[in-house]
């Protein structure tokens, strides 16, 4: 399945993620609070982004001081940290995403079947990571 998220800038550092092409897609998004009228978006600050990578890059560093000796140099501890920008995806996709369930009857297995709204959360998800991949990239070029 082709990546079908729309996404834009709506400002200087935010993005807007629309899940339009998915709500009109997906039979039983009908009962749901979202639709074609108003498609369920997700928006996007670059500065949230960058707050989550610092955060992180932080915490690794802490954690690096700790174990490493006193005397390497700062420049060397900062070439150990690894950001995983799946982690920051995942955080937001939890938060901003799988937590509408009720408004998106298609993640929601309480409502529909368990196979089928797996199925519809890894497509969706790779979609979001995809996309998400892309805003990254452009909020990088910003700040």
């Amino acid at each position: 399945m082709p990546n079908i998220l729309n996404y834009s800038i709506i400002g200087l550092q935010d993005f807007s993620i629309s899940f339009e092409s998915y709500c009109r897609q997906c039979e039983i998004q009908r009962h749901c609070k979202y639709g074609k009228e108003e498609p369920f978006t997700v928006k996007i600050n670059c500065n949230d982004l960058n707050r989550a990578k610092e955060k992180i890059k932080l915490e690794q560093l802490q954690k690096l001081q700790k174990k490493e000796d006193v005397s390497v140099p700062y420049e060397d501890l900062i070439k150990k940290v690894k950001i995983n920008l799946q982690g920051i995806f995942s955080t937001i996709w939890k938060d901003k995403i799988k937590s509408h369930k009720e408004e998106i009857r298609c993640l929601d297995s309480r409502k529909v079947d368990s196979m089928l709204v797996g199925q519809q959360g890894q497509d969706w998800w790779s979609d979001f990571n995809s996309t998400m991949k892309v805003i990254n990239a452009e909020c990088e070029k910003i700040l």
